[in-house]
């Protein structure tokens, strides 16, 4: 009873400091066009299990800014036990800081867990078109997953400075969560293709999630990920 109490109050107590930290970061930084630097850049997906690194496929993002919108498209091409697969998502989103979503294109190929569908925002409902048809609420400064991974290339680079948004949208799945805090931890030199690169490491944690690293060149070039501690994407040079 003793220690079932003991773990009752841990719980307790971490969940006070992680509404504290929430409460204490700075809201997302406003859109600024001027310092967009995304363009198209091609990663390389890597899946490391007990230390040994495996190299599943890639990923290229594109971006287009136009009018009111930005236009984010994600193409995934990998091979799981030999067989090929492929995800292409679509996001046109509004200008703002959150990326607020507007539409969503995704045509997924080889497996079930890659779905094809479309989906619509108007008003804060979101009207889901393919295998799973429905609604569902989008509430107001939700962040897609696709989305972070351009605006953490513009959070200023401040060490120990932290930012927040209080939902997050894992748009392939259609599976929304809340309270993400990412954090700028400081100036870190990484190696890719055996070049050290110099970079700034920022955190993200929130919605239950293992913590996601982000390392982003002085540029705002991003450079490097690493998801649930073993999926790595790395940004492909030449």
């Amino acid at each position: 009873m003793k220690n079932k109490t003991s773990r009752i109050l841990l719980i307790f107590l971490v969940s006070l400091m992680g509404n504290s930290i929430f409460a204490e970061a700075k809201l997302l930084p406003d859109f600024n066009p001027e310092t967009v630097d995304w363009g198209t850049h091609r990663y390389k997906i890597t899946l490391i299990k007990n230390e040994e690194k495996i190299e599943m496929g890639s990923v290229t993002f594109r971006n287009k800014l136009t009018g009111n919108r930005v236009i984010l498209t994600d193409e995934y091409q990998f091979s799981i036990e030999a067989i090929p697969m492929s995800l292409n998502m679509t996001q046109v989103c509004l200008k703002d800081k959150y990326l607020s979503l507007v539409r969503i294109d995704c045509k997924g190929k080889g497996n079930d867990q890659f779905p094809t569908y479309k989906v619509t925002i108007k008003d804060g409902q979101a009207k889901i078109l393919g295998p799973q048809k429905g609604f569902m609420k989008i509430p107001e400064g939700t962040v897609t997953t696709m989305a972070f991974m351009r605006i953490v290339t513009q959070l200023p680079r401040i060490k120990g400075s932290t930012y927040r948004y209080g939902f997050a949208l894992e748009a392939n799945e259609m599976n929304l969560k809340k309270d993400y805090v990412a954090k700028v931890i400081g100036k870190e030199t990484i190696i890719n293709n055996g070049v050290p690169v110099k970079c700034w490491k920022i955190s993200q944690n929130g919605g239950g999630i293992t913590e996601q690293l982000f390392w982003v060149t002085e540029e705002g070039i991003l450079q490097r990920i690493l998801m649930d501690g073993s999926k790595q994407i790395d940004l492909q040079t030449g």
